[in-house]
């Protein structure tokens, strides 16, 4: 789908839409954040534009490319606002929007063939995840009793419905629309779901939100450019607990009045962990014929 709207280079409004995006690119390398959802919302019209043309034609290809290729300049839009959360260290907030980019990314790639530098980003916005404290998330399962088709209004479950939930169809996602629930069945705690917007956290957790995103502030303070890519490589080491001199049969220092061997001195270790930096390729972003307009 990229490609296909690449290539229809004797639209003007693609042309155009092309050329906004290698700006928002080139501010994204230079680090530039401001107003990130400038250029999308100055494309906006043009995919409108680009959609009547495929009407117009009946093209619905023309129309499912512009709608792919939309999700693929949010994409952009998004990563951008991404970055600037963490330059204003609003971590908690950043990852719901370090969310979006990763939905984006993967239903973009779901859609084209030759995805140009979305592997790379995908794999950036992983990188960047496992950053986060979040371990833990809960995912809800209901019991739906009507709902229906975004595109036609029936019910995607009957054979009324020709429509394939996810699908594109004249630039229009087939989503199915929930009008009814009867009741949740189960709120399950998992690791690994599709939908990680629903953090657990700790309650009453006083620490801000340096304290808390710890990790991913030790990796923002290295100053490193934010489309480089990197691993981290974490070591647990054992390190023993500075008190100074104490005989193990004195009276422990802490003031507890027992005997050091009996006190503090029963664990003089602690488990520390160690995260070393291994950096990678910076992404390199894709521009149209492969030159910064």
């Amino acid at each position: 789908m990229l490609s296909y709207f690449y290539n229809c280079t004797e639209i003007e409004q693609i042309n155009r839409i092309c050329k906004t995006l290698n700006e928002l690119k080139k501010r994204l390398m230079n680090e530039n954040y401001n107003d990130p959802k400038k250029e999308y919302n100055l494309s906006l019209k043009l995919f409108e534009e680009v959609t009547k043309i495929a009407i117009e034609r009946k093209n619905e290809k023309l129309a499912n490319a512009q709608y792919v290729f939309r999700n693929y300049f949010l994409m952009f839009s998004n990563l951008m606002s991404y970055f600037e959360l963490l330059n204003e260290k609003k971590y908690k907030e950043s990852w719901g929007r370090l969310q979006d980019c990763i939905d984006e990314a993967q239903y973009v790639g779901k859609f084209s063939e030759n995805r140009f530098d979305i592997p790379n980003i995908l794999e950036l916005l992983r990188q960047y995840e496992n950053l986060y404290p979040y371990k833990l998330f809960a995912s809800s399962e209901y019991v739906i009793t009507k709902s229906h088709c975004s595109i036609c209004g029936k019910s995607m479950q009957s054979l009324q419905c020709q429509h394939i939930k996810g699908n594109i169809y004249w630039g229009e996602p087939a989503v199915e629309l929930i009008d009814e629930i009867r009741e949740i069945q189960a709120v399950c705690i998992v690791s690994n779901p599709e939908d990680k917007r629903c953090v657990l956290e700790i309650a009453n957790d006083e620490r801000d939100e340096v304290d808390r995103f710890k990790k991913l502030d030790l990796y923002l303070e290295l100053g490193l450019p934010r489309l480089q890519k990197f691993s981290i490589k974490s070591v647990v080491e054992n390190k023993r607990i500075e008190i100074g001199k104490v005989n193990r049969n004195d009276k422990c220092p802490c003031g507890s009045k027992l005997k050091y061997k009996k006190c503090c001195g029963k664990e003089l270790y602690y488990q520390h962990e160690k995260n070393m930096v291994i950096l990678e390729d910076i992404v390199k972003l894709f521009f149209k014929n492969d030159v910064m307009l």
